[in-house]
């Protein structure tokens, strides 16, 4: 194939981007697309000609969200050497295990974590060399390499490496809460095709081309907010088309399904309100003007790589012949007349006048979430993306910069959500973010009522809640709110085009709708499977290449609705009780502000139900009103027999609370429960 896909999509942009459009921005520091591109060439000219990293090799990266990640992925994957991103709060033993687990040949690390790497080391004898970014006047160990003198060292200039799109492009740990973390391997195929999947189901939603006649721009806010997010994705490849306001031109676009592409449905452009507005279908002929068609793996994944040569002379001197081509020899067909066909043409060449979208960036990019949401549309859209200089969430800070940056896209677990909303409710009630348009969750299920506070202080937001895991690279699912009558509890939406769904039972049984059972998933962004590991991958995916997720769900309506992790279902007598289903309940108690249910081993019942409550700032409840707020609101054998009150819960990088260690720490039979003590844990 060629160049890293990755690598491919950056430099085509570094290159022919205006010298200071902006890719980075990390605190007071603006780093321009030009000046990565150097770094980034430079730092693989090092590891490759110095420290002889090749194709297939694994070197791991420890950093906090820093522009230096960016840089040693897209350096590493230019080689076609595979980046293994490192959880920055793993203790020593833990990055041991990844080094030797993962085979890596080398570590580039921050110089803030050298004490963990010093410990880790000792007992990961395969590590050849490792990088550290000295900070300030630190002083690195003799045997290590600083990262800046090693980039000052390199060539600007671009390594080609043959790299194929079913090799992998990175190996993602998972978390490792009920045992050693495993590595994922994931494919440049998975990784583009889950991106381009979900875009689709986008344009699923767009409205039918019955409403090719409707005078408005959109029938809804959550209409509006929709087209809006997709002329954000499309805007740089058709937005010239309709740059004269009297143009009354229909375009239809379409991609004939082949083999391991999304299929994608016939799109129909035209100008409305002097906005480009998509429609979902194709018109009758005699009711559209110009008609393209072109394959999405050979001509327009090549075609959204061309249209940031526009922004410059040589650039435009090189698009206009390869368009000419593409449209006469190279699979893109055009119906229309040639005066129109020729003007197309002119229009995609053109450059393109919009500003770039504004990217705020806070899970960690170790986490496959905030690795395949942000950085791969990073890489596709041509963004900026906005990191903050905190290693810690901090809520303030984080407002305040997306304020500031007029950020367009961000990306939030629900825990962080939770306090952003909460901080706003307090602090700045009338502060709405305006500029926001495009809101991503994930990583855990984000309640409704959090939902529907999100799309009131973020009111032109269109809330993307994302549900998967990283074996699905990420996205199994989506549930696309606009507007709070949308918003339903434990929905996470229509699966993604091109994966097949289905419940099945403990025998493995397709159960039918409404019925609760474990969710599995197949198709072509599935993992490749475990590093090393063939037995946890058979056991994953099965002979037929279905992926055993471990979450329990169910259908209704065409919409999947998720339950538990299996592995959290408390047998209590016999009965299964869903923890998210007691949650549900007691959160809404006034005294309440987080809840975790467990169970609790139990000599009778083998397992007892347990609460374990935060209380919110300034509230008192006791146990006692806690069952009593239980007692008429669920069935008797899912009520809590027992409930904790402690200061805060422990929760992993990405603020997904750790059930697992609530268990341990407050999960024993004869822990004594009072209501006034509070416990702290200890992450």
């Amino acid at each position: 194939m060629g160049k890293s896909p990755f690598k491919q999509l950056f430099d085509i942009k570094a290159k022919h981007y205006p010298k200071d459009r902006i890719a980075l921005i990390y605190g007071e520091k603006e780093l321009t697309w030009k000046e990565e591109y150097k770094k980034i060439n430079k730092l693989a000219h090092a590891l490759k000609n110095k420290l002889k990293v090749k194709k297939g090799d694994h070197v791991a990266i420890l950093f906090h969200n820093k522009p230096e990640f960016l840089e040693c992925n897209l350096a590493l994957q230019s080689l076609g050497a595979i980046p293994v991103p490192v959880n920055f709060r793993y203790v020593a033993s833990e990055l041991e295990f990844l080094l030797n687990n993962s085979d890596a040949i080398g570590l580039i690390f921050e110089g803030e974590l050298i004490d963990l790497v010093q410990k880790a080391r000792r007992n990961a004898p395969n590590v050849r060399f490792f990088i550290g970014k000295r900070k300030d006047i630190q002083v690195l160990p003799e045997d290590m390499y600083e990262y800046d003198e090693l980039i000052e060292k390199g060539k600007n200039k671009e390594i080609k490496t043959n790299v194929e799109w079913d090799d992998v492009c990175v190996i993602i740990y998972t978390g490792g809460t009920t045992g050693r973390p495993k590595g994922v391997m994931l494919t440049y195929e998975n990784m583009m095709v889950n991106q381009e999947a979900t875009i689709n189901l986008l344009i699923s939603f767009l409205p039918g081309v019955r409403d090719l006649d409707y005078s408005k721009f959109a029938r809804n806010e959550g209409q509006r907010k929709l087209l809006n997010v997709l002329n954000i994705f499309f805007g740089s490849i058709f937005g010239n088309l309709f740059k004269d306001p009297e143009d009354d031109n229909v375009i239809v676009f379409e991609l004939p399904t082949e083999e391991g592409a999304v299929p994608v449905p016939p799109i129909t452009l035209k100008q409305v309100e002097e906005k480009m507005k998509m429609f979902n279908g194709k018109p009758e002929k005699d009711q559209y003007d110009i008609r393209f068609e072109g394959t999405l793996l050979d001509q327009i994944r090549d075609l959204v790589n061309l249209i940031p040569k526009s922004y410059s002379t040589k650039g435009k001197l090189s698009i206009m012949p390869k368009l000419l081509y593409k449209f006469l020899f190279g699979g893109i067909k055009m119906e229309g007349s040639f005066g129109d066909r020729i003007n197309i043409i002119k229009a995609l060449a053109a450059t393109p006048d919009e500003e770039p979208s504004v990217m705020y960036l806070q899970p960690p990019m170790f986490h496959l979430a905030a690795y395949a949401l942000f950085i791969l549309n990073w890489l596709i859209s041509g963004a900026t993306i906005v990191l903050p200089e905190s290693d810690r969430f901090d809520v303030e800070e984080t407002i305040n910069l997306m304020d500031k940056n007029n950020c367009t896209w961000t990306f939030f677990v629900p825990t962080q959500w939770k306090w952003i909303v909460e901080y706003l409710e307090k602090e700045k009630p009338d502060l709405r973010l305006n500029a926001m348009e495009v809101a991503f969750s994930g990583a855990a299920l984000l309640r409704a009522k959090i939902k529907k506070k999100i799309l009131h202080y973020f009111p032109n937001t269109l809330l993307l809640d994302v549900f998967g895991q990283t074996e699905m690279a990420p996205a199994a699912s989506v549930k696309i709110d606009g507007e709070a009558a949308t918003v339903r509890d434990r929905s996470v939406g229509i699966t993604v085009p091109n994966i097949d769904v289905k419940i099945v039972d403990e025998e493995g049984n397709e159960l039918p709708q409404e019925e609760i059972g474990e969710i599995l998933y197949r198709g072509p962004n599935v993992m490749k499977g475990y590093y090393g590991d063939e037995e946890k991958t058979s056991r994953t995916i099965d002979e037929d290449g279905w992926l055993h997720s471990g979450d329990l769900g169910f259908m209704r309506n065409g919409e999947l609705y998720t339950v538990e992790r299996k592995k959290e279902c408390i047998n209590t007598g016999g009965e299964k009780v869903f923890p998210l289903e007691v949650e549900e309940i007691i959160i809404d108690h006034p005294a309440v502000r987080d809840v975790c249910v467990i169970g609790v081993p139990d000599d009778t019942w083998g397992h007892t139900v347990r609460a374990v409550i935060i209380k919110k700032e300034g509230k008192e409840v006791s146990e006692e009103e806690i069952l009593e707020y239980c007692k008429d609101k669920m069935a008797g054998y899912k009520k809590p027999r027992s409930v904790v009150f402690v200061d805060r819960f422990p929760i992993s990088p990405v603020g997904k609370v750790l059930r697992q260690k609530i268990r341990d720490k407050w999960g024993q039979p004869d822990l004594k429960k009072k209501s006034t003590e509070t416990t702290e844990a200890k992450t």
